[in-house]
């Protein structure tokens, strides 16, 4: 008696048919009119362009992005360096801290990825991301250090 397996026919795999991607219309550019500009917004709104100049309605779109563009530019003429000294800490910081984020991710990479290297191999093959955190670093702590000895009057003269 001898016994063989009785084979079992594979299924014929069948061909998968994709669909056709789906074509996207191209791009158009609207220009700005004042039909686009018309919002409703409350009167006590903080908004830090006033919309009220474009109230008025006019045929044509280019009287409209005028008004709007010259008040874009006398608001940011009464931006003064009192107004900016919060952003500049902020930013300080934020480089001061990335920093030594990053410097702490490189130490736990090379602890974790290469524990057989000495510290004068770690040196030698991972400079250039060390100098380079650290130089983050050092940048954060220079705009901190300028924010810190800015003079009240310097502050109310601005950069000029």
């Amino acid at each position: 008696m001898d016994w063989q397996p009785e084979r079992i026919p594979e299924p014929t795999p069948e061909t998968l048919e994709f669909a056709d991607p789906e074509v996207l219309p191209p791009l158009e550019l609207v220009p700005v009119t004042e039909i686009s500009l018309d919002l409703e917004v409350p009167q006590d709104a903080n908004l830090p362009i006033a919309l009220a100049d474009l109230s008025a309605r006019s045929s044509d779109a280019a009287e409209v992005q005028i008004p709007l563009i010259e008040q874009i530019k006398r608001e940011l003429e009464d931006v003064g360096d009192e107004d900016l000294k919060p952003a500049r800490i902020q930013i300080g910081l934020l480089f001061v801290g990335v920093s030594a984020l990053l410097l702490m991710s490189l130490l736990l990479y090379i602890t974790a990825m290469h524990p057989g290297l000495t510290v004068k191999q770690q040196m030698l093959r991972y400079w250039s991301e060390y100098v380079g955190f650290v130089g983050l670093g050092v940048a954060g702590l220079m705009m901190l250090g300028r924010e810190a000895m800015r003079s009240p009057q310097i502050s109310e003269e601005g950069d000029r």
